[in-house]
């Protein structure tokens, strides 16, 4: 007999099912909001996105899909009716050879894109917010040159998207807070 009477385990469920209950009482009662996810921003932030309009971005290809990216996540992939803000993006995009091999060979390389970001509102001008974004992410080099230079686009596709996705929250977080109230 371990000394655990047979009833202490139900009383111990018991009591650990109701402090999970009150957990979940007490963060809904303080307006707690999952940051990320499908129901990480207000219907209000989420209208306010769509006032967006995304200025284009570099005349590189990075450019272009980080454009695209921010287009589908921020606005849905619609162009902003009577947009109340514009998105001006700086886009730096840099790759390193990370494990170089006895041969002199690189066979895995990190690819880091970093932004600046300026929210203007349109009648005004003004610069309401202005933040620094990056995405890392890294690819293997294999033999093939075909899967090489696959496995480079991924890379920076892979990039770009993690990009556009933090852009997107660090955008919804201002306006929500912004226009709170």
């Amino acid at each position: 007999m371990t000394g655990i009477s047979k009833h202490s385990r139900p009383r111990r469920l018991r009591l650990g099912l109701a402090a999970v209950l009150a957990a979940g009482l007490l963060t809904a009662a303080c307006g707690f909001q999952p940051m990320y996810g499908a129901n990480s921003t207000s219907a209000q932030a989420e209208a306010l996105l769509g006032s967006v309009a995304i200025a284009p971005i570099n005349s590189d290809r990075n450019g272009q899909v980080l454009r695209n990216d921010l287009i589908d996540k921020i606005s849905g992939g619609r162009t902003a009716q009577n947009p109340r803000y514009r998105l001006d993006v700086q886009l730096e995009t840099v790759e390193l050879g990370g494990l170089i091999q006895t041969d002199a060979s690189i066979t895995r390389y990190t690819v880091t894109m970093r932004s600046t970001i300026q929210l203007v509102e349109v009648a005004s001008g003004a610069v309401v917010m202005k933040e620094f974004a990056r995405a890392t992410t890294s690819y293997s080099v294999p033999l093939s040159e075909y899967a090489s230079i696959t496995a480079q686009q991924d890379a920076h596709r892979r990039a770009s998207g993690q990009l556009a996705d933090e852009i997107r929250s660090r955008i919804a977080s201002f306006l929500e807070t912004r226009h709170r109230g």
